[in-house]
């Protein structure tokens, strides 16, 4: 039960850096929305999301308090970064029944809005999830995702990529062994890219497949 809209996940990061409270209110609220809201396990919301950040002051007693003009702000910023979208990730990788990490990439989009969006519309769709589970490299499925979407698509120059084989360039079929393709599916972890053509955004989601275990798990929780 994993879609966040910031639901039974609980996210706690601490950090010993001395960091003005509302600029990490802020820089939580911002990175958020590019890691813990961009996984979805099966498009169930649960009521109860939370992810906190504390400034737990072990901080060396002398060193600056951070700020958006702090020198080390910056190299801050980044790490936190990586910390939320390494938790999000494992979130995705750990969902019910699982047995691999699915990641798509959308670029070109005309903003980051459409990205995200494009991104998740892959990621969260029960087809495409059910084809990767029986390693079968649909690529329709993935463009019925984003057809449902509402962002702004090239639908003439449109770029697919899965584990990094080429299957559309410029919305025209590639060849590629598909063989290959079907036993890279196999993985634990699956890469596919999108280039909209759009514009210059771009914007991550992760998930993972959808497999027997999860319906197994599902159809008896209660018991």
């Amino acid at each position: 039960m994993i879609h966040p809209k910031m639901a039974t996940m609980l996210g706690f990061v601490v950090t010993d850096a001395k960091v003005d409270g509302k600029l990490l209110q802020e820089l939580l609220s911002d990175q958020v929305a590019t890691s813990f809201n961009q996984i979805t396990v099966d498009g169930d919301t649960s009521t109860n999301d939370m992810v906190v950040t504390m400034a737990n002051g072990l901080a060396v007693a002398d060193s600056e308090t951070l700020t958006k003009d702090s020198q080390d702000y910056q190299e801050f910023k980044q790490v936190f970064q990586a910390v939320l979208e390494y938790l999000a990730k494992e979130i995705a990788r750990d969902g019910e029944g699982a047995s691999k990490l699915v990641e798509v990439l959308v670029k070109g989009a005309a903003s980051k809005r459409d990205a995200n969006v494009a991104a998740k519309a892959v990621v969260g769709s029960n087809l495409v999830k059910a084809a990767l589970f029986g390693q079968d490299a649909n690529w329709g499925r993935i463009i019925s995702a984003l057809g449902q979407t509402d962002v702004s698509i090239a639908v003439t120059k449109l770029d697919l990529a899965i584990n990094q084989v080429a299957i559309l360039k410029a919305s025209q079929k590639q060849a590629y062994d598909e063989e290959a393709l079907q036993a890279s599916l196999g993985q634990d972890q699956i890469l596919i890219e999108v280039d909209l053509h759009t514009g210059q955004a771009c914007g991550r989601a992760w998930g993972c497949d959808l497999t027997y275990k999860y319906v197994q798990i599902n159809a008896s929780y209660r018991s």
